[in-house]
């Protein structure tokens, strides 16, 4: 696969038409770590869209509200319960003192989600929420998630069973990691579609 051919063809809808070293190297991890697990074309370029909207573009894991401490995304998440955009403040500590707001490429929040996926893993991510913002294992446990539907019941190959998926189709995608599919399902599939025809140049 020509990584050079993706670049080349994703660049120009890249901020100031460049890609920074973080945005190269997440790219990359991505996509190999995609092919290795046999994702089809369509699939790699949902799970490329959902990680550059959940990352803001960076292409590296981040924290919730995209806070350098741990400190500053709890109170980022209590503002959006005290405005009443989430119904739990999910960033309280539990009993072991840790936080489980989201972390990674694709937010991972609440307790069961760092607990079910740390099992997958063979990662003890309950004890240790930060190795989410490892990229090898946000990959990991971005892929695992997408492809058996571990985050909200519906995988990829429910979600997008045919190749080149029609508009409609790349907007419900957005059901395999969030409700939102009415706010931001459409602005994701524009960038599914764009990562879907720089792949195919590959």
């Amino acid at each position: 696969m020509d990584l050079a051919a993706f670049f080349d063809s994703v660049r120009p809808f890249m901020k100031d038409s460049k890609l920074t070293a973080a945005q190269v190297v997440g790219f990359e991890c991505l996509i190999n770590s995609c092919l290795e697990s046999d994702l089809t074309l369509e699939h790699i370029a949902y799970v490329l869209a959902t990680a550059y909207h959940e990352t803001g573009g960076r292409m590296e894991p981040v924290r919730e509200g995209f806070c350098k401490t741990d400190a500053g995304s709890r109170k980022a998440v209590a503002r959006l319960y005290e405005k009443g955009v989430i119904s739990a403040d999910y960033s309280l500590p539990q009993s072991n003192g840790k936080s489980y707001y989201g972390r990674g490429l694709v937010q991972l929040t609440h307790l069961s989600n760092y607990a079910s996926t740390g099992h997958a893993l063979g990662l003890d991510l309950v004890t240790y929420p930060d190795l989410m913002l490892d990229l090898e294992v946000s990959v990991r446990a971005m892929i695992w998630g997408m492809k058996t539907g571990s985050y909200r019941n519906k995988r990829l190959s429910d979600m997008l069973p045919y190749e080149e998926p029609t508009y409609a189709e790349w907007t419900k995608a957005r059901g395999i990691i969030n409700g939102d599919v009415g706010k931001n399902g459409p602005m994701i599939a524009g960038y599914a579609t764009k990562f879907y025809t720089a792949l195919k140049e590959m």
